[in-house]
């Protein structure tokens, strides 16, 4: 059985628009565990404008999850950060530890709505590497003004930007464009990291082995543990590849 890591997941109940429970937020953690994931970052919603902010909320519901895990799983490793909204005062949020980086370090999962122009992403993730911090694109395949700038992903890998997909998108359960748009960028090679972007257990649930089929078709293996393990413990380490 192979082993994943699932670098964007909403597990932590009360936080966004996650798991509504505790109960669910166990469920989902078992869930995942079926399914060989071993390593998850969970990535609450930070968007004030939305959520508010739930910083406070997140790290408590995380101490519950840690401990469930080390009780129930001690092979399962978890890490806490955020999923960021892209938003005016968030650089300051980042500064101040209040919006969590990837592994504390200098990646940054950041997220846009479906709706959003290639020149909102093209700012705002040129301002947080002028900050100090590298962009990781949460869910990339969903950007529609991206059919026709699809170029510019080749720009933003090469300063060192990442890209990450989910796996539903990549096995086709949300719909032909983002479907597509996966095949592009694994054919590519420019995405890095699949996730399971999970908000639930039926909808959105938190399995990676959705996507193993067609990425056996799409990609060679060492490419494949890139993509479910080794990028993601990398990025989580901080270390720059």
């Amino acid at each position: 059985m192979s082993f994943f890591f699932d670098l964007h997941a909403h597990l932590l109940f009360g936080t966004d628009d996650g798991a509504k429970s505790v109960e669910d937020m166990y469920a989902m953690l078992e869930m995942a565990y079926a399914d060989g994931i071993r390593a998850i970052c969970l990535t609450p919603h930070y968007s004030p404008y939305l959520f508010g902010d739930t910083s406070a909320q997140s790290e408590q519901a995380f101490v519950l999850l840690d401990a469930y895990v080390k009780d129930k799983h001690p092979d399962m490793q978890l890490y806490l950060a955020h999923e960021l909204g892209y938003h005016g005062n968030c650089i300051s949020a980042l500064n101040q530890g209040i919006c969590r980086s990837l592994g504390n370090g200098r990646y940054v999962l950041v997220d846009f709505s479906e709706m959003v122009t290639f020149f909102e992403i093209k700012t705002a993730t040129e301002q947080l590497r002028q900050a100090g911090y590298q962009p990781v694109l949460a869910h990339a395949e969903r950007y529609r003004c991206m059919r026709s700038e699809f170029k510019w992903f080749f720009t933003f890998v090469e300063r060192g930007g990442k890209i990450q997909i989910n796996a539903s998108s990549v096995s086709g359960e949300n719909g032909f464009f983002a479907k597509s748009q996966c095949k592009r960028l694994l054919t590519s090679k420019l995405a890095h990291v699949i996730s399971t972007d999970a908000h639930n257990l039926t909808t959105r649930p938190p399995k990676m082995s959705v996507c193993i089929d067609r990425l056996k078709r799409l990609c060679d293996a060492e490419y494949i543990y890139d993509l479910t393990w080794k990028n993601a413990e990398r990025i989580i380490k901080n270390e720059r590849f």
